[in-house]
């Protein structure tokens, strides 16, 4: 099988998903970068997260075999006092997104058109190799003014159809 046009918004259509699904089910604001609008009440919000998609980078390994790479990203802000006492917040939010990661990512074909059948096409796994899969970072306090910190979660994936 041709590769398909349709496959990379499939893709991070159902990743985006997934994350976002996960953030509000711990009531965590959040929005996917460049899909949802940056609203007031989002920016205000003391404690929220971003997520973004890169990929997924595609290649055919053999003859209608096909190896998916995705990176996810999620950017999580956090802030120090005020509202939420507990100082570990921040890193609480970025477990649980890092615990979202660790569970296998169905991607199905999301959207209106002809193609998308709402079917399972795969499911993105943890990339395996040296380096690691799930990473979580904390950059520090970003805006002294504001007591604004911030996280990171980066995520590698992998998937393989065979057509």
């Amino acid at each position: 099988m041709a590769y398909d046009p349709n496959w990379p918004r499939w893709v991070q259509a159902s990743v985006a998903d997934h994350f976002k699904v996960a953030a509000t089910a711990q009531q965590y604001p959040a929005l996917v970068e460049g899909i949802d609008e940056r609203t007031t009440e989002f920016v205000e919000s003391p404690n929220r997260l971003e997520i973004r998609v890169n990929g997924p980078f595609i290649r055919e390994m053999s003859k209608d075999y096909w190896q998916f790479l995705v990176d996810a990203n999620i950017l999580i802000f956090s802030h120090m006092g005020g509202a939420s006492p507990n100082a570990y917040l921040g890193t609480e939010m970025a477990g649980y997104m890092a615990q979202a990661a660790s569970q296998s990512i169905p991607i199905y074909k999301y959207g209106t058109g002809v193609d998308d059948d709402q079917s399972l096409i795969g499911c993105l796994t943890l990339r395996p190799g040296k380096d690691e899969s799930i990473r979580v970072y904390h950059f520090g306090e970003i805006n002294r003014e504001d007591r604004m910190r911030q996280y990171g979660v980066d995520i590698s994936l992998e998937m393989t159809i065979c057509q």
